[in-house]
């Protein structure tokens, strides 16, 4: 039996750390996908890169042919989901209107 992981990861899209930017950029229009995995000297995930990472650093000033994906890679911080008020704390417009 197949795992959902293992489809996951066979259709996944991805670069290795060590290409260009450019590289990235030229991937992922080829592909038509907005992110690729990046992938270590061993094989092993070590992030994502999206396209919006790439035009990032190109409008910073980065050099697409000298930058490579594992650098932005790594320097992109991770992004946790915002915390969200329990159900019992939310309140709506109405709620609030009819409260008063």
């Amino acid at each position: 039996m197949t795992s959902t992981g293992t489809i996951a990861e066979a259709d996944a899209a991805y670069i290795d750390a060590g290409q260009t930017l450019r590289e990235a950029g030229h991937l992922m229009r080829e592909l038509g996908v907005g992110a690729l995995q990046v992938r270590g000297d061993n094989g092993d995930v070590k992030g994502i890169i999206s396209s919006d990472m790439v035009v990032r650093r190109i409008a910073a000033g980065g050099d697409p042919k000298t930058v490579t994906v594992g650098e932005v890679a790594a320097a992109a911080p991770a992004r946790a989901a915002p915390a969200r008020k329990p159900a019992s704390a939310r309140t709506t417009r109405a709620t609030r209107v009819a409260a008063a």
